[in-house]
């Protein structure tokens, strides 16, 4: 009876322990080594998927950065001749401007000496 009282017991404390790692009874049961094979492997399966994904992303960013150095470049070349344009109009444009002054100022002179009736005149004609 004593080794009865004992298997027993033993069954006893398998039954929890399997209940405890959730071990299925029976045919369907599975090894608990087999489920953490099983882990293990879909762990290192994971682990190459994020690596590459860090990989392609890393590659993409490098890309990405090169690509608005490259923009960076060309906005500065672009604005560097927009600055030598603005430069060279108002270099010469006080010069010109003068002269059109000059210009503006002659006409305002005639308009001014036209007495109102020939500028009445004038108008009527155009």
């Amino acid at each position: 009876m004593a080794g009865g009282t004992t298997n027993k017991a033993l069954k006893d404390r398998v039954s929890h322990l399997e209940n405890f790692v959730s071990v299925l009874d029976g045919d369907g049961a599975v090894a608990l080594s087999v489920q953490t094979e099983q882990h293990t492997i879909e762990l290192v399966d994971l682990r190459k998927i994020l690596d590459d994904f860090m990989t392609e992303t890393s590659a993409r960013i490098t890309n990405i950065m090169e690509d608005v150095v490259s923009l960076t470049d060309i906005v500065k070349i672009n604005l560097k001749c927009l600055e030598d344009d603005i430069a060279f109009v108002k270099k010469f444009v006080p010069a010109h401007s003068n002269a059109i002054r000059e210009d503006i100022g002659h006409d305002q002179l005639k308009i001014a000496k036209i007495s109102p009736e020939r500028r009445m005149l004038e108008r009527n004609k155009g």
